[in-house]
């Protein structure tokens, strides 16, 4: 007996990173990290959109201690920020004395700490790493160090619960990514087995519950496993892993189901060992490369080589950066690529006995700005971000040397341009399973000062080249405010869609462009015969002022509400339900929620209101 059925399978799309550069015009089936044009705006450092500054006073540079303790280790890892408070503001992370802490910021560079729990570093570098390793709207805190092994505090309403992943020996370095893509951050990890900092490659994957399972990805010897992170060097949309260390630098691409398999290895020693280590598109050709920092005791030793990749992931061109040659021992130690001074070129940042960045010039070519001359105790790590509550995304320097966290606040961008835009590449939403896809909503993360503009407009077609000549719906105005997390609905049906935002400036702030995605459903019709067990996912609503759930078989789920800053509000299922319909009570105050559902198929988003106290 055969019968015909209806499919709807919710689907979300996501971009949180543009760095992977411009010219991909599409139809692609991930928005990954490239886009299809811009004007006028950068997106030289990872995670932000935002517009390219037009004039600078380069030496415009502010020290603030953060804190000064004589337990903070030289080789301490990992002073990053993070809105650990959910105020909109970023506060930081860091290793302190045996302990992980978190200090608080009040927007102005003013700092007050936090003891999130003990983490013992022994004698080797302890490494912190905020993620929101549970996905529940709060960020927690990786740690890895000698005395404890590695784990993660869980951050529930700033009281903090540690999670063992290996105790078994010591480890130095721990970051998250999701290395399937299922929507759930797995934990990469470096132990201490080898001595100096070096030792196995770990890869704790995530079942979506927070159960981790260990496995190998790289077994290390001597000193050939230091600096470990995650980056998509072959733009295929799954995160891969570099190492570079003392001996070797090596890269490890990833199958797509968190398998890796080392890709290239180059050993070229001669006297020059690397430490600061960070990827970035530092030569503007649309893939990741690779810049190192050399660590040696020759002061004139070239500062910096970068690992130029041709997209494949397997082939990389060594060339040591013309212009750096004056850092060397100086920068060379603790060191990342970032645009520092927004002008749409990534820059390089580095710490050893000076700070200092190297602002790109031309091509690979680079003058050096001192920002401290001091002795800063042999600094070992440097890190890039913006940390201030204000919208202007310029990145200040954050080093940690010995008996000190320090915040260079950056100062010196001084005006930008008027306005710009960016165009994403065009996204391919439906497969051939499905006859059609009908838009949700369009959601984005931003910061909007008041009286400046981000303005999103959108189109779709059936396929590329209707949908070029159908013009743009919009635009959006987006909701004015520091941390915004909001979404607005779209209509219509199609096969393709893109989006394009516009920014516009006031004359002190500008608004800057974190993350988008966009909620969409696709529908078909199958035949299927009763001996075949048809696989299908499961498909989420809200009606009534209640969540109704369509399950096709039996499954084990979760369903958890968040409210509009990301916090969770209500747990409303967890355990397995047979095959069927189910309906769910929220009981909720009127607002704006959104539902995630987690099953053994996937995940699902639903944004829904409600109107009934």
């Amino acid at each position: 007996m055969w019968y015909i059925f209806l499919v709807l399978v919710g689907e979300i799309a996501r971009q949180t990173d543009w760095m992977g550069g411009q010219g991909v015009f599409g139809p692609v089936s991930d928005w990954g990290t490239q886009y299809w044009v811009s004007d006028s705006v950068t997106v030289a450092t990872p995670g932000q959109v935002s517009l390219i500054a037009t004039s600078w006073n380069y030496s415009n540079w502010v020290k603030h201690i953060v804190e000064s303790n004589t337990g903070i280790q030289t080789h301490a890892q990992g002073l990053m920020p993070a809105d650990i408070d959910g105020d909109g503001i970023k506060d930081l992370v860091a290793h302190t004395a045996d302990e992980v802490v978190w200090y608080k910021h009040d927007g102005s560079c003013n700092f007050s700490k936090n003891i999130i729990g003990p983490a013992a570093a022994g004698y080797d570098n302890p490494c912190a790493y905020p993620c929101d390793i549970d996905q529940d709207g709060d960020i927690d805190v990786l740690v890895a160090a000698n005395g404890i092994g590695c784990g993660w505090y869980e951050n529930q309403s700033l009281s903090w619960v540690y999670h063992n992943l290996d105790n078994s020996f010591g480890y130095h370095r721990i970051s998250a990514t999701d290395v399937e893509n299922d929507g759930d951050p797995d934990v990469i990890a470096v132990d201490n087995t080898a001595g100096g900092y070096c030792g196995n490659i770990y890869l704790f994957r995530n079942d979506g519950s927070q159960n981790f399972t260990k496995e190998l990805v790289a077994a290390s010897y001597l000193r050939n496993t230091w600096r470990v992170y995650p980056v998509d060097l072959n733009n295929d949309g799954f995160p891969d892993l570099y190492s570079a260390a003392d001996y070797l630098t090596s890269f490890f691409l990833n199958n797509g189901s968190g398998t890796f398999t080392q890709s290239f290895v180059a050993d070229i020693w001669s006297g020059s060992d690397f430490d600061g280590a960070w990827a970035s598109d530092i030569d503007m050709d649309g893939d990741m490369d690779l810049v190192c920092g050399v660590h040696s005791s020759n002061p004139n030793t070239n500062g910096f080589y970068a690992f130029l990749n041709n997209g494949t992931g397997t082939n990389f061109t060594i060339t040591p950066l013309s212009g750096t040659e004056a850092g060397g021992r100086s920068y060379g130690d603790g060191s990342i690529t970032c645009d520092v001074d927004l002008d749409g070129t990534p820059d390089i940042a580095g710490a050893v006995f000076k700070v200092g960045w190297f602002r790109q010039t031309g091509p690979l070519t680079f003058t050096l700005w001192n920002i401290d001359s001091v002795n800063v105790g042999s600094c070992h790590w440097v890190y890039a971000a913006p940390t201030c509550a204000e919208c202007l995304p310029s990145s200040n320097i954050l080093i940690t040397y010995t008996g000190a966290h320090v915040v260079y606040e950056n100062n010196m961008l001084l005006g930008f341009a008027g306005i710009g835009n960016l165009e994403s590449s065009i996204l391919e939403l439906t497969s051939p399973d499905f006859e059609a896809c009908s838009l949700l909503w369009f959601g984005y993360k931003a910061c909007v000062p008041s009286d400046s503009s981000l303005d999103f407009y959108w189109r779709t077609g059936i396929d590329s080249s209707d949908l070029v000549t159908n013009a743009w719906n919009g635009p959006y105005y987006a909701t004015a405010g520091v941390n915004i997390n909001d979404s607005f609905a779209l209509s219509g049906d199609g096969r393709m869609f893109q989006y394009r935002v516009e920014l516009k400036p006031t004359p002190n702030d500008m608004p800057v462009l974190y993350e988008v995605w966009l909620n969409y459903y696709c529908s078909g019709v199958g035949i299927e015969d009763n001996d075949i067990t048809q696989q299908y996912n499961s498909y989420l609503q809200f009606s009534n002022e209640k969540l109704v759930l369509y399950l096709p078989q039996k499954d084990n789920i979760q369903l958890k509400i968040y409210d509009i800053t990301g916090r969770l509000t209500k747990n409303v299922f967890d355990g397995y339900l047979p095959s069927g319909t189910y309906e769910f009570g929220i009981y909720l105050k009127p607002g704006i929620y959104f539902a995630k559902l987690y099953s053994n198929s996937g995940s699902e988003n639903l944004k829904f209101i409600t109107l009934k106290p």
